[in-house]
């Protein structure tokens, strides 16, 4: 059969993936891969071979005196609770304002304002089971490595607090 001029013709399906792959992999690289190699996120960090993100530049892990368990926990600290608690565990971080009551100072604690204790133990059984009537939530999600990380490092504010 000969081929009429009004027939259509055939797409060229090699060369449309080939372009749309391209297009894809030009859009992975300019938006997911190259600001993280500048970036100081965890993924950027993998590309520098920095630090792990809780490290403590030398000067800082000799003033706050922490073991390497504390400086992680701090780390999660600054991730999960510096948001009510504050950078230091005062109570004063930036959503503590809008709070019914104020959270816990991990420095100065009040007797009446703690329900576990800031034992390490109790700090995870507050981390596991949040506090009822308050707006401490439950952080049962994490893994248990990060909530005794998270207890250390609450534990060292409260006996080290000249230190913050």
């Amino acid at each position: 059969m000969s081929q009429n001029k009004n027939d259509p013709k055939p797409l060229p399906m090699k060369a449309i993936t080939l372009t749309i792959t391209g297009v894809f992999a030009l859009v992975a690289f300019g938006f997911l891969i190259l600001p993280a190699f500048f970036d100081s996120s965890p993924v950027g960090l993998l590309f520098h071979k920095g630090p792990a993100p809780w490290a403590l530049d030398p000067e800082m892990q000799a003033k706050f005196q922490l073991t390497e368990t504390q400086a992680k926990g701090r780390y999660h600290f600054l991730q999960y609770c510096a948001g009510c608690h504050g950078p230091d565990g005062r109570g004063n971080g930036p959503t503590s304002q809008t709070l019914n009551r104020r959270p816990a100072n991990f420095l100065e604690p009040s007797p009446s304002g703690l329900k576990n204790g800031l034992s390490v133990q109790g700090v995870v059984k507050t981390l596991n089971e949040g506090l009822a009537g308050s707006q401490m939530p439950s952080f049962s999600n994490l893994p248990d490595d990060v909530k005794q990380e998270i207890a250390e490092f609450v534990d060292h504010l409260h006996t080290h607090p000249a230190l913050y």
